[in-house]
């Protein structure tokens, strides 16, 4: 069993798989894009042969992780160890401290921060105990990302193409090139471009002779005045039905909305101006937001409704539905396109993610310092077992002793 651990957690292997690993990312980055039928995506990440590089390399890192688990949960022994096999003569002691008992002693170095544990006649005492665990949980964190990377293989990327008001209950999955099913019916209810303000003009005809009057240049949220008692908002502009949405104000009294459609076409309008108005022309729009108000139903019954806008998805039982594409056709209708996808690892790829970042912080910043305290001919003597190398380490030690002297 220890010449098969020793051979998977050495590391001449792990520098071969890394090797391995970078030069098949070095021919998957300057390939042509396409070889033939095969997408250089396809032939090299995807295949075989680099998916267990990353399997070898998982194993090679699990049992490195064990090891290192093995040897932090039995530090605390072997530095027992090593102070019981010290010999209580000044010789082998690093530092004398004044006279003073073992409790003193111990109670100091507990004012400092440290915990400390006694065997016989010997103390060990030891501080950020955390950052020692910092190592084996960041190579855990390392596993849980490749692990769920691993697990997005068991979930899915596929469209739906919807028209407004219609539902469906099945998606396109590309991977296999078929229609499967959802898991509950997804409808789409309404759809809406959202564009910036509109420049636009209008104008007012008379409603007999059907002459124009006046024409007047504004842009959405502007207010324009017709007449001394007449004024009118303009509230929406729906571009791709050149349909104008007016505010009527009379007289300070707001009385309603009034609605207007371009050319020979006529809108129901229960306010009468004394004028009609319509638009004339206005500036291209620039496209803001797409707006999809959907509901999830399951079993016949709505149990969700929400709204998908561009980044920003709708997710439902693990799946996250994106808009992705919209069209209008001649007679009017919307359709909308949607991606739909699940993703089974990405809670563990995050809480990888973010114990990884946490664990560097820790193996960078707080580190593992022991000492001893062991019985000499004069009294106690401290010895320096771990944490305190270079020259930050020695004025850290230098600061422990000052406080004995205090």
């Amino acid at each position: 069993m220890k010449p098969v651990l020793d051979f998977f957690s050495s590391v001449k292997l792990t520098l071969t798989l890394l090797l391995g690993l970078s030069l098949v990312a070095i021919f998957g980055t300057i390939w042509p894009v396409e070889q033939g039928n095969i997408e250089r995506f396809e032939l090299y990440y995807q295949s075989v042969w680099f998916r267990l590089l990353l399997g070898f390399l998982a194993v090679n890192l699990g049992a490195c992780t064990w090891r290192t688990f093995v040897r932090v949960a039995g530090s605390k022994k072997r530095l027992l160890a090593h102070l019981d096999s010290l010999k209580p003569v000044t010789g082998q002691v690093s530092y004398d401290l004044p006279r003073g008992n073992i409790n003193e002693l111990e109670d100091r170095l507990q004012k400092q921060g440290y915990r400390t544990n006694r065997s016989g006649d010997r103390l060990l005492a030891r501080r950020g105990l955390a950052g020692q665990w910092a190592l084996p949980i960041m190579h855990l964190s390392i596993l849980a990302i490749m692990l769920g990377a691993w697990a997005a293989q068991l979930g899915f990327v596929g469209t739906l193409n919807i028209y407004v008001s219609h539902q469906s209950d099945t998606y396109f999955d590309w991977g296999v090139e078929e229609d499967l099913p959802l898991g509950f019916t997804f409808r789409l209810d309404n759809f809406e471009p959202q564009y910036y303000p509109i420049d636009l003009r209008f104008a007012t005809y008379d409603k007999q002779s059907r002459e124009q009057l006046q024409e007047f240049e504004s842009r959405e949220g502007k207010t324009v005045v017709i007449s001394p008692e007449l004024s009118v908002q303009v509230l929406r502009f729906l571009p791709e039905e050149q349909h104008l949405i007016l505010g009527v104000i009379r007289d300070g009294v707001q009385l309603g909305e009034y609605h207007s459609l371009s050319g020979q076409r006529t809108y129901p309008n229960s306010i009468d101006l004394g004028v009609e108005i319509k638009p004339t022309a206005f500036r291209d729009p620039i496209l803001k937001q797409l707006q999809s108000e959907v509901s999830i139903l399951e079993n016949g019954e709505v149990v969700r409704q929400g709204v998908i806008e561009v980044n920003k998805p709708l997710v439902h039982r693990g799946v996250a539905i994106y808009q992705t594409a919209y069209n209008r056709e001649e007679s009017g209708f919307w359709s909308c396109g949607f991606q739909m996808s699940k993703d089974p690892g990405e809670p563990l790829v995050w809480a990888g993610c973010i114990a990884l970042v946490l664990t560097l912080f820790l193996v960078f910043t707080l580190r593992l310092r022991a000492v001893g305290l062991v019985p000499t001919a004069n009294g106690y003597g401290l010895v320096s077992l771990t944490g305190f190398s270079g020259e930050v380490g020695r004025q850290r030690l230098q600061a422990l002793l000052a406080a004995f002297e205090v």
